[in-house]
Formats: structure tokens, sequence, C-alpha cells
């Protein structure tokens, strides 16, 4: 059997049928026309995912759209499901945003302070700031070393059968 790709696993635990939203990811990649009915769903996706973006609560959102568009709780949370597969999870990007406001929230900070004269003041905010954009963090460089202390697990037969079933699933993969 093949396995699942992350994608392929949200979309099951979604429910969303990834057929439906072909159209709209073709729309953006390749310029392809949308229907009217399209459109307006479209419209209610980027809504969705706007609303989110600004840092509106998922009821606050669910709410809007059954509002604005006069449909029920259920049609709404598909909505809001669609878009985050549209447009990607509203909390991933909202936590690198926030990380970088408040990293420039301290530069500002120690701006302000040594401004003022406060030169104390003033590093120990900017250290604040180069330590939540990681500044102070060691890169990742070379090989990990722990990889190699794994052994490894060959077996040898002559059965092409064997071979044969390793390849699919290694073309499945």
């Amino acid at each position: 059997m093949a396995k699942t790709t992350a994608l392929q696993r949200m979309k099951k635990a979604l429910k969303i049928d990834e057929n439906k939203l072909d159209k709209y990811l073709a729309y953006y990649h390749e310029n392809a026309k949308l229907s009217a009915d399209d459109q307006l769903m479209l419209e209610k996706y980027r809504k969705a995912w706007s609303f989110l973006s600004l840092g509106h609560t998922y009821d606050m959102t669910l709410a809007m759209l059954m509002k604005d568009y006069k449909i029920q709780e259920r049609q709404a949370r598909y909505i809001i499901a669609e878009a985050s597969y549209l447009y990607g999870s509203i909390q991933t990007i909202d936590k690198q945003a926030k990380k970088m406001a408040s990293a420039n929230y301290f530069r500002l900070l120690s701006n302000i302070a040594r401004a003022n004269g406060d030169i104390e003041a003033a590093s120990r905010a900017w250290e604040r700031a180069d330590k939540l954009e990681g500044l102070h963090e060691a890169d990742q460089v070379g090989l990990n070393p722990d990889d190699f202390l794994r052994a490894a697990k060959f077996v040898f037969t002559d059965n092409i059968n064997v071979l044969i079933n390793q390849q699919k699933r290694a073309d499945d993969e």
C-alpha cells in the first residue's frame, strides 16, 4: 500500500473533496477561468481566511459567514476548513508574524531607551529582539552523527518477487 502524505491525511480528516478545490488552485496557479458561482465561493474563502488572518476568532469568523451569506453553521465550518486548505494554516503564519512583531517592538523600545540615555535598558531590549529572531542559536551545519549510529538492516534473498514488491513500494512512496 502507498503511504499517505500529510496533505492527503489532512484532506481526509477535514473531509475535503480535493477535486472541488482543484479549480480554485488552478485559478491561482494557471489563471483558469471561474464561473460566477465559483467566484462567489472564492469570495467566501477569501473573506473567511482574511477574517482569521486579522486575528478574529474561529467563532467570530463562523458567525460572520453565517450572517453575511445566510448559511448554516455546518456549511460555514466547511468554508473555513477549505479556506485553510487553499491559503494555509493561520496558526503557523500567525505565530511567525507575532514573533517578528515582538522583535520589532523590542527594537523600538531599544531605540526609545537609547534616545532617553538609558543604554542598559536599550541593550536588554535589543538582546530580547535578537533572542526572538534566533540570532544567538547555533546553525545546523554538516551531517548528524546519530544518523550513522543506527544499524541498517539488510536482507539478502534470491527471490525475484521480493525485488518486484520492493520496487513497487518505492514507486508508491
